[in-house]
This record gives C-alpha cells, structure tokens and sequence, in this order.
C-alpha cells in the first residue's frame, strides 16, 4: 500500500470540519473568451441575441460595472485561480504561465479540500496542470490558448493528451459540462471555460444569417465611433451560438432539480476592443478591454437586477469559499461578493486593474503596451502608467473615454481621491509598481 500524500491528509483533517452537504451550493462558474461587455442583451445591446444569457441576468444579479483584474487570457485565469493580482503571483502574461510567487493551494484545491468534487471542462491555458490546481476530474479540456473551433484537439481526462475530438467545440465543452451535472457528487464546483468568442472565429449558418448584411450597424450603442472596421457580425453569430449552449446548461441543471442549489456565474476572462481607438484584442486599459460582462444567478441568488457597483473578477474567489463555507488559506486580493447577490445592493466605491508586461515581444501582443494601473468608480476612472502619464475620465458623460480630465481645475479633488485610493490599494497588495506613484 502506497504512503499517504499530504493532500490526503489534509483532506481527512478538513473532513470532521466540513458544514453538512446539503447547505453548500453547487458553483457552477461560465468563462467567455474575449467577450466585449456590451456584447448581450442585458447590457442594453439590442443588435445581439442572447436570450439565455440574458434570462440567466433577470434571474440574478447582473453586475454592469465589472472589469477584470488582468486583461488578459491567461493571467486573468491566474487571478480567479489564486485570488490575488497578477502581480502578487508574477502570472502576469500570456508568457508568464505559472504562478512565481505566493504559492498556496488554489482557490479549486481549497474547495475541494474542503469536501467539493472539482471539474474542469474547457480551456486551461496555464502551465501548471489541472490536477495541480485542484481538479479530481477534468472530461474534456483544452491546453493551449487559441485553435480551430471545428474538431479540436482536446484531452480527455484529468492526465488526458492531446487528440482530434469530432464536432464544435462549443457544443462539446457544454456536452462536456451538462454529463457533469448530471453525474457529479454534490456539492460541485464545475469550472467551464469556453474559447468562444475568441478567434479564430468558425460558426453554422444558423447562426450567421441572424446577422447577416447589416455590418457596422450592429455595433453596440455605447461603442465609440470611428476607430477600424470589426466584423460584427461574425462576432455576434459566435455569441449566439455561445449563448445557446449556456441555455442547454441551465435547462440540464433545471430538469435534474439542481438550479435551486446552484450557483451559476458568468464572466468574461477580458473584455475585446472591437476596432476601438483603431485597436484590436485587448490587454490595453480602455473599457472595452478591461470591462466585462459578469452575471450571477441560479437558484441561491436572492437579490435581482442590475448593479452598478465596481466590482472585480479578484472578487469571486472570495466569493466562492464564502458560498462554500470554506475558510481561505490566506489573504485574498478580492473581497466576498455575497452581500451583492444576496440584496443586489453594494456599497462598493472602487475596483481595480492592472497591466505588467511591457514588453514588445509580449506573446499575442501585436505591439508594446505600457504597464499601468487603473481604479474605476461607478463615475470616473484613472489610469497611471509606468512612464507616469495619467489620464481622468468621466465614464458617465464620456464613455468612450474621449476626454482627458486629468489636467482640468474642476477635476483636481476627483483626481487627488482616486490617486489616493489607487495607493492604498497598491500598498495594501505590496504592488510593486508603487514606484511609479512618486
């Protein structure tokens, strides 16, 4: 008989600590792939059809506000795993793919320590493996970042390895999911991370026709004017589709008589630029790329509606152990956002983010962007790069972020406020990009 390892240890001293079953929700957590945030219905957008997406925000807390704490694939990935900035972990880019710093268990080992069964069923896209970051199961995932969307190949199993599987990989991750659902013990947490809407783009006909010919027109009502030409209209198509299988999702959860025990959350990994400022992907500090959709819902969700609280990804690791009951390993970046999807009320003033790597070689970077550091309010936001710029905009009048108020008298005590809230935070996070504040 083998030893025993230290995850069984502490597992077995976590166990006569464990609340009883039935009073933890199952956590049901929905990534998108690069998806604009004004890309669904919900978000005030009527030239995009996602009625799924957007009966799942009538039927929760729809957090208008949200950004994400990393623009990025990957260490956006870093941060809902770890609960901490970028920074603290140095998984920071799409060439940096594993933690450096502040290694614990993550937030998935800890749930699963604390007496949940973990599936991953999606795209990875980080250097340490799934069954290191807390996975015991993983039916069908992804490995590296972007690919073809028809017959991909993905692996099977937790030490799975790379094979062409037939079919849309939308349809398979969700087929992936919902046998999940149907076979997982409870309480569950089943991480589902599509590569929808990112490129390369590949959709059915169904799907296209909805939009076809109508062109720029379809672009979203707050989406800044001018800027480079973006093929909504095959953007939009990859959403619909992404919309139905979420809709597939909730309809298994719902005739197996677990939505009233569940919690489902919805989130972009980061946001797209769209052709904003003449800008594709993201990773730049504009609202399209640093804003996303983020929705919470289920059956355990008593608040309802919409929320313009600023709130941000780092806080849903939090937010799970504290649905779980699970007392973190150690100090989070994020905080509980429990209080918002119980009231759909928050008296939240600030969120943050953050962008490191500087880099003109930085992988799917198609030029250098400037480190910086950003606080959004629900009004205005700030951002400060490395080199010591800094730009003010007022969200509420300007959210094209056209204006820069930096400079102007009648702003000086909303830029004071918001440098200073920037500081604390960064001082409280031991960034050390604290140098650039002077």
């Amino acid at each position: 008989m083998g030893g025993v390892t230290r995850r069984q240890i502490l597992a077995s001293a976590s166990a006569s600590l464990l609340p009883a079953a039935d009073a933890r929700p199952n956590i049901v957590f929905i990534i998108s792939d690069d998806h604009h945030y004004q890309c669904l219905g919900a978000a005030g957008n009527p030239n995009v059809q996602t009625p799924n997406l957007d009966k799942l925000a009538s039927r929760g807390v729809n957090f208008a506000n949200a950004n994400i704490s990393t623009p990025q694939c990957a260490p956006s990935r870093g941060v809902l795993l770890s609960g901490l900035e970028s920074y603290q972990t140095g998984l920071d880019c799409n060439s940096h793919l594993a933690f450096l710093r502040n290694q614990r268990p993550t937030i998935v080992e800890q749930m699963r320590q604390g007496g949940y069964e973990t599936s991953l069923a999606g795209k990875w896209h980080i250097q340490p493996s799934p069954a290191e970051c807390g996975f015991s199961k993983a039916p069908l995932w992804k490995q590296p970042a972007a690919g073809p969307y028809r017959d991909p190949l993905l692996r099977r199993g937790i030490d799975g390895k790379d094979e062409k599987v037939s079919g849309h990989i939308t349809d398979l991750f969700t087929d992936a999911a919902i046998e999940v659902v149907r076979s997982a013990k409870q309480p569950y947490l089943l991480w589902l991370a599509y590569t929808a809407p990112h490129t390369p783009w590949s959709v059915d006909d169904k799907y296209r026709q909805l939009y076809a010919g109508k062109g720029d027109k379809l672009a979203p009502p707050a989406h800044p004017p001018g800027g480079s030409r973006f093929d909504w209209e095959t953007y939009y198509a990859v959403i619909t589709h992404l919309d139905e299988a979420v809709g597939r999702l909730i309809v298994a959860l719902e005739s197996s008589g677990q939505w009233r025990k569940t919690l489902v959350v919805f989130l972009g990994d980061n946001g797209y630029l769209c052709g904003t400022k003449g800008l594709q992907g993201k990773v730049e500090a504009w609202e399209e790329s640093i804003r996303v959709p983020m929705i919470v819902s289920g059956g355990l969700t008593r608040g309802r509606g919409r929320l313009d609280a600023p709130v941000a990804s780092v806080d849903l690791p939090a937010t799970f152990l504290d649905f779980a009951r699970v007392k973190p390993a150690g100090a989070l970046a994020g905080v509980s956002l429990r209080g918002e999807i119980e009231t759909a009320k928050s008296r939240r003033t600030e969120s943050f983010a953050a962008w490191d790597d500087g880099r003109p070689e930085a992988l799917l970077v198609p030029r250098a962007v400037e480190p910086y550091r950003t606080v959004r309010t629900r009004t205005h936001k700030l951002i400060v790069w490395k080199s010591g710029k800094q730009m003010l905009f007022d969200l509420v009048s300007d959210s094209g972020e056209s204006n820069d108020l930096s400079t102007a008298a009648s702003q000086s005590n909303t830029l004071r406020q918001l440098r200073e809230k920037l500081v604390r935070r960064m001082r409280a996070t031991s960034d050390p990009a604290l140098a650039w504040m002077g």
